[in-house]
């Protein structure tokens, strides 16, 4: 099994802006609608939707669909924008933007800790998206992770699913006993993937879980007599150079490791594209499931061609996880917690 990433902490407080322009006036009307969001941190970046809604006589804010706190300064014609996340390990950070509206274009600037070179925000509104006639483009490779997008952690939950992420305990993360935590997980954990290509269907094969994905491109329907499975069954088509990837027939998990819920009804259409050098990929998976969440929710995933990598064994047992409970005396809450699950 490969060794985990190390996590960087990534508490980023930001000030001042870097608008060079005058600034616009903030109001529903200039705000209202999806912007694509840009977090730049010097040697990557995370991207998410931020969204604005006019609610009674101001604006709210969203980002990935999660609500986010918004304060707008109407002297200094400046917004004040929260977004928590979690790092590898669980931590819950905060990024605090503040910047200002000019030309359509909002941004700002971020001051990492520790000293470290001030970064840039910005986000642009998100227009309309026009079909185009199918332009292939190729996949193959083998592609390491960059990002995992801005990982959005407290959503718009319905109480059913509030309930469920109040009640979340470690226990219930199936990955600790090496089984899938099926595919909005799996797309962001920071082991490489290799896909396979022909005109018929692309196969995702995950280092993660030894997964695989197959997402296919000859005009089938859904059926009607599979079970549902950890990845899904997944079905693409051609908009212009971008493969969108609709996938049904989920196994119930989670969308993160805090307990987000995903249900079995829940539908995941993903919109995967290729920069101009075919070096960089990326991926926006939206994921609608109203018996969860009020909105649905987006995630962000980018990789690069890494052809020098090799895909490794995953080596996962879980007896150390069943040994350490035991020893630890929560076997029994452990199996208590399953069957209530049932």
């Amino acid at each position: 099994m490969r060794a985990p990433a190390l996590a960087l902490t990534l508490a980023v407080f930001v000030h001042g802006t870097a608008c060079s322009q005058p600034a616009d006036q903030l109001t529903a009307d200039t705000l209202q609608g999806d912007w694509f969001l840009t977090l730049d941190l010097g040697a990557t970046n995370h991207t998410g939707v931020l969204q604005f809604e006019a609610s009674g006589d101001g604006v709210v804010a969203f980002v990935d669909g999660g609500p986010a706190p918004l304060v707008i300064d109407g002297a200094s014609l400046e917004l004040e924008l929260e977004l928590d996340t979690r790092d590898g390990g669980g931590r819950l950070l905060s990024y605090q933007l503040s910047g200002t509206l000019a030309d359509g274009r909002l941004s700002g600037a971020l001051q990492p800790p520790l000293d470290a070179p001030l970064a840039t925000w910005h986000a642009e509104r998100i227009g309309p998206r026009p079909e185009a006639p199918p332009d292939p483009v190729d996949f193959s490779g083998i592609w390491s992770r960059t990002s995992s997008g801005t990982a959005k952690v407290h959503l718009d939950y319905t109480p059913e699913a509030q309930a469920v992420v109040d009640s979340y305990h470690y226990l219930d993360d199936p990955a600790l006993r090496c089984v899938s935590p099926g595919i909005v997980r799996v797309s962001g954990w920071p082991y490489p993937l290799e896909i396979l290509q022909n005109d018929e269907q692309l196969t995702i094969l995950y280092e993660s879980f030894h997964e695989v994905r197959r997402i296919f491109l000859d005009g089938r329907d859904f059926p009607t007599d599979q079970p549902h499975r950890a990845m899904g069954y997944s079905i693409g088509r051609w908009d212009g150079s971008t493969l969108v990837v609709e996938t049904r027939q989920i196994t119930e998990a989670f969308v993160d490791l805090n307990g987000q819920p995903l249900s079995e009804d829940a539908r995941v259409v993903e919109r995967m594209s290729l920069s101009a050098d075919g070096q960089s990929m990326r991926s926006e998976m939206t994921i609608h499931d109203p018996a969860n969440y009020r909105r649905p929710l987006t995630r962000h995933r980018q990789w690069r061609k890494t052809p020098e990598t090799v895909i490794l064994e995953y080596d996962c047992d879980p007896y150390p996880f069943f040994r350490g409970l035991e020893l630890e005396g929560t076997l029994q809450e452990y199996w208590d917690r399953m069957r209530q699950r049932r």
